[in-house]
C-alpha cells in the first residue's frame, strides 16, 4: 500500500479468534467418548431439543461422568491456552457444562450462540466427509445493512466461514460467534461434544 503519495498501513481491529487443536493418537479417546455418548443415548432416547433439527442432543452434564474426565482435563488445557492468547491468563475459567450431539443423514444445527459464557468448543468423535461444515457467521449485523457483490471473498468480504469437521479435532471460540451445522450429507452418523466455558 505504499506509494509515491503516501506510506500506508492496514490494521486489523477486532478480530475473531478460532483455536484449532488436533489431538495426536486420538481413536482410543474416540472409542471411549463413542462407548460414554452411546450409553447416554439408550438412558435417553428423545434427547434435549436445542439446535439440533433431526439430531439427538444429551444432557448437559457429561463433564460430571467419571468416564469424561481425562477429556475434560484435555479440554481444560487446551481453554487455559486459548485464554493465555487472549490475555485471559489472570482469569480463573471453568467449565459450566457438556453434551454430546449425534447428526443422522439430513440432520443440522440451527444458527445459535452459548449467551453468559465465555468460550465454547467442540470435538469430533466422529465425523465422516460430507457430515456437515460447521459454519461461522459475522457478528457484526450492521455490515449486512449495505453490501457490494464481490467475485473473490477474502476475509473482509466473506459473511460466513466453514470448518470441516474432522475427528480428532478441538476447537475453541468466543461464545458470542454465532455458528451452526450445515446438514449432514452421508450416510453415517456425526458424533460430537460441545462445552462451555464462563469465568469466575
Amino acid at each position: 500500500m505504499t506509494s509515491e503519495k503516501w506510506a500506508a498501513n492496514c490494521h486489523q481491529l477486532f478480530p475473531t479468534p478460532l483455536f484449532v487443536f488436533k489431538l495426536h493418537e486420538h481413536e482410543l479417546l474416540d472409542q471411549g467418548l463413542f462407548q460414554v455418548i452411546s450409553q447416554q443415548r439408550s438412558h435417553d432416547t428423545n434427547g434435549q431439543a436445542v439446535s439440533n433439527v433431526l439430531g439427538w442432543h444429551s444432557q448437559g452434564n457429561l463433564f460430571a461422568l467419571d468416564e469424561l474426565k481425562p477429556f475434560k482435563e484435555l479440554v481444560d488445557s487446551a481453554i487455559a491456552e486459548a485464554a493465555v492468547a487472549m490475555g485471559y491468563e489472570n482469569v480463573r475459567m471453568k467449565a459450566a457444562n457438556c453434551w454430546a450431539n449425534i447428526n443422522p443423514k439430513h440432520a443440522s444445527n440451527k444458527i445459535h450462540d452459548h449467551a453468559n459464557c465465555l468460550f465454547s468448543g467442540v470435538y469430533y468423535v466422529k465425523a465422516p466427509k460430507e457430515s456437515g461444515n460447521l459454519m461461522f457467521y459475522d457478528p457484526r449485523a450492521a455490515r449486512t445493512f449495505y453490501k457490494p457483490t464481490v467475485q473473490n471473498y477474502t476475509a473482509f468480504t466473506a459473511d460466513a466461514i466453514a470448518h470441516v469437521a474432522e475427528a480428532g479435532l478441538l476447537l475453541i471460540f468466543p461464545s458470542w460467534l454465532r455458528h451452526g451445522v450445515e446438514p449432514n450429507l452421508s450416510d453415517e452418523e456425526r458424533i460430537s461434544i460441545s462445552f462451555n466455558y464462563i469465568f469466575g
